[in-house]
């Protein structure tokens, strides 16, 4: 992949516009979809598959998958593969009660052999490339032998978030962690956790010696994060101005604006990520606050010229 930089899958987040527009700003070499669920796919449940949509510009197209029986998981690839993806991504590192309670996400990591049926059954299944998401482990640092064992079935690529199960989204991402793993294995490796600067993605790839980083909640607020780690390895100055971040505010209302979903979720939406990408910029403040008063997506565009009218405050 080149540049060896993915984002990575989030719920409610990682769907195609966000996506497509990641890529149009550069820099990311990969782009994952929010996980999906298995039982959604199979049980030709509606919203499971409205979210299989890519667009051309997102390839590689990478679908993430999730579930705790191994014959769902190996008949959700299968239809992964016949939408077309160019990868299927096997999401063995979600924390969140809902996921792990069905067995699925971080859940399987308890139980290695279960975990390597799901992956042994989808790489019998399908012909396209398989790469696993996961953890360190649930309670510890365990999840190695697990993974010399996906490396033996024949996955892809890993992408490893340095912190259990149990740690969630608390302490520090374990680099060192991540190092260890890196040296065990000889496929590709992709480390993710507390990944917030271009900055913080150059000192991961030197501390621990990974393929890729794969970068998620930085993202949301500074969508040029990836480009900006391209530009810092080529000795390039970056500021994070607020014009540039308006000018993706912009970009990503015009994606959601000829989207088939209902007014309502435009609206939630637009609201949603312009939030995010408005953080830390001159005026952001009072774009957020306008925000809360808006009744259209065609409301927006007078709120960021705005943005732009206004003296930046200090």
């Amino acid at each position: 992949m080149d540049p060896p930089l993915a984002l990575a899958p989030m719920a409610e987040v990682t769907d195609t516009y966000y996506r497509s527009l990641i890529k149009e700003l550069g820099g990311a070499g990969l782009v994952v979809s929010e996980f999906i669920s298995a039982e959604g796919l199979t049980r030709k449940n509606t919203r499971s598959h409205v979210m299989l949509a890519y667009s051309e510009a997102e390839r590689p197209v990478s679908f993430q998958i999730y579930g705790g029986d191994p014959d769902r998981m190996d008949e959700a690839a299968a239809i992964v593969e016949g939408e077309g993806a160019d990868i299927v991504d096997i999401n063995m590192g979600c924390p969140v009660k809902k996921i792990v309670n069905s067995g699925a996400g971080s859940a399987l990591l308890k139980d290695f052999d279960r975990a390597a049926e799901v992956v042994e059954k989808i790489k019998r299944r399908v012909s396209i490339p398989v790469t696993v998401k996961v953890r360190k482990g649930w309670e510890s640092d365990d999840v190695i032998p697990l993974l010399k064992r996906f490396e033996e079935i024949g996955v892809a690529a890993i992408a490893i978030h340095g912190r259990t199960r149990n740690e969630a989204y608390s302490g520090a991402s374990d680099w060192a962690y991540i190092a260890a793993v890196k040296r065990e294995l000889g496929i590709p490796l992709f480390g993710n956790g507390d990944v917030k600067s271009a900055a913080d993605a150059l000192r991961m790839f030197e501390e621990t010696r990974c393929d890729g980083v794969m970068i998620g909640r930085a993202a949301l607020h500074n969508p040029f994060i990836f480009r900006d780690i391209q530009a810092t390895v080529n000795g390039a100055a970056v500021t994070d101005e607020a014009e540039r971040r308006i000018t993706a505010m912009q970009k990503y209302l015009s994606k959601i604006d000829g989207a088939p979903q209902p007014d309502k979720w435009k609206l939630h939406k637009a609201r949603t990520v312009i939030g995010w990408f408005s953080k830390g910029i001159a005026n952001g403040k009072l774009l957020r606050q306008g925000l809360a008063d808006i009744n259209a997506v065609s409301e927006v565009q007078h709120l960021l010229d705005q943005a732009r009218a206004i003296p930046a405050l200090s």
